[in-house]
C-alpha cells in the first residue's frame, strides 16, 4: 500500500510524516484491498482558531473513499480522519463480502 503525504503551503517535520504514515498504514488491517492513500494536510492560519485539517483519499477497487478530519493539531485532525476512514473501509469490505455470499432465497 502506497501512502502519499501532501502538505498544502508548508513543510512538515519528519516526525509528523512518520506518525501519519504509521497511523494510516493500520487501515490495511481492516481491508486488504486498499491500493493507496493520499493525505492532504492543511493549516488554516487565516482562521482565528487556527484549525488544522487532514483530508484522506483511500483508493479501493471500484469506489474511492474521501474523508476529512479537523482538530487543534495535525495529530488530532489525523486521528479524527483515521477514525472516519476506518469506519468507511470496514463498511466497504462488508459490502463486498455481502455481495459474494449466496442468496438464501435462491438455494
Amino acid at each position: 500500500m502506497d501512502i502519499t503525504l501532501e502538505p498544502v503551503d508548508f513543510n512538515i517535520s519528519q516526525e509528523l510524516n512518520d506518525h501519519m504514515r504509521e497511523m494510516f498504514n493500520k487501515l490495511s488491517k481492516y481491508n486488504d484491498q486498499i491500493v493507496g492513500i493520499d493525505l492532504y494536510l492543511k493549516s488554516n492560519a487565516n482562521d482565528e482558531d487556527r484549525e488544522k485539517t487532514v483530508d484522506a483519499k483511500v483508493f479501493l477497487p471500484g469506489n474511492d473513499i474521501y474523508v476529512s478530519g479537523k482538530g487543534d493539531s495535525f495529530v488530532t485532525a489525523g486521528q479524527d480522519c483515521y477514525d472516519v476512514a476506518k469506519r468507511h473501509v470496514r463498511k466497504a469490505k462488508e459490502k463486498v463480502k455481502d455481495r459474494h455470499q449466496g442468496r438464501p432465497d435462491k438455494a
